[in-house]
């Protein structure tokens, strides 16, 4: 895939705006693996289920406006050309090492590292490094739409880029009237709303910055390789990461969540365990494998369903039983750690 920094850095910012927003008005963070964990064998609280119904919601927003050809590379394509094994045991990999370890590239990475969390940190070292070395001793086949050279720049067309920060833009106007409307109301049913909301938005920040495709995350993998190094996963650290760390210092002596209903569910702990370092190089394996996590899984699994039963959006079968395949081994290994 080529390198595309605009419309990653734009995705950037709806990724930084869904997780700044969503700890600083619930006080929760935006960790996937952790909220799917919840929602499916943990404490199945109703804010989970909300927030993964908006992140399966973000493929029918992008395909209902028509915002999904502005998008960077086809995910779906990239995953019809993988292998089902390969698939299963990646899912197997990064279902098992983020529950164990405490979290995915979104919790750590992206919410963590932005706190200095030292948890987060090591974790978010410990799986790239294994994703690396993964992705240098088994790299991901590429798909035919993956040939080009990824030190190939491409910049998306000035209406294209207008109609991107728009979205971003209009997210922030809707997001604002919401929450405005929700401290005047005493209604629980809409309180969920803003954890559907802040999904959708994670989930169209995931698909326009290009990381719902395997073969862009994987190409960022490749640093062994700079024909196909891809440094557009890079990007997602200065426009989601860094203005995530902005935003936390200057929340964090405040320690408060602003909607009265909600708690400050932010994790303290430091220690360094062997749970912790193993579970995060276990997810680092998955993760090089195919270049899939929690985040891109679930907003995949929003779009094949989505082109299933809307005329005209015919999804390929192939694509159609890999991501289930995927997700499948995610939710069942999961689920076995949970058990244990």
């Amino acid at each position: 895939m080529p390198f595309t920094p605009v419309q990653t850095f734009l995705g950037g910012l709806l990724l930084h705006f869904s997780t700044s927003s969503l700890l600083e008005d619930t006080g929760r963070v935006f960790g996937i693996s952790g909220i799917l964990n919840g929602a499916i064998f943990g404490t199945r609280e109703p804010w989970q289920w909300a927030t993964i119904g908006g992140l399966l919601a973000g493929p029918l927003i992008g395909l209902a406006t028509g915002l999904q050809t502005y998008y960077p590379g086809n995910g779906l394509e990239t995953i019809a050309h993988m292998g089902s094994g390969r698939l299963a045991l990646a899912g197997a990999l990064v279902g098992f090492g983020s529950r164990l370890g405490s979290g995915c590239t979104s919790g750590h990475m992206l919410c963590g590292v932005s706190r200095l969390s030292p948890r987060s940190i090591v974790a978010t070292a410990t799986f790239f490094t294994t994703a690396v070395l993964t992705a240098k001793l088994l790299p991901l086949n590429a798909s035919p739409s993956s040939v080009v050279p990824a030190y190939t720049l491409q910049a998306p067309p000035t209406p294209t880029m207008f109609i991107l920060a728009s979205v971003l833009i209009g997210f922030k106007i809707a997001y604002s009237a919401l929450r405005r409307y929700l401290l005047a109301s005493s209604s629980t049913t809409l309180r969920l709303a803003p954890f559907f909301l802040l999904g959708t938005g994670f989930s169209l920040g995931l698909s326009i910055s290009g990381m719902t495709d395997p073969s862009k995350v994987s190409g960022f993998l490749q640093l062994f390789n700079p024909r196909r190094f891809d440094p557009s996963l890079g990007v997602i650290m200065l426009s989601g990461v860094s203005p995530n760390a902005i935003h936390y210092a200057r929340i964090k002596y405040t320690a408060k969540a602003n909607f009265p209903w909600e708690s400050w569910h932010v994790p303290t702990r430091k220690d360094i365990d062997w749970r912790l370092l193993f579970g995060s190089a276990i997810f680092g394996i998955g993760w090089g494998l195919q270049g899939l996590c929690p985040g891109p899984a679930i907003v995949s699994l929003g779009e094949v369903l989505v082109r299933s039963v809307i005329p005209g959006h015919n999804v390929p079968i192939e694509a159609l039983t890999k991501v289930i395949t995927f997700v499948g081994a995610m939710v069942v290994s999961m689920g076995v750690v949970s058990w244990v």
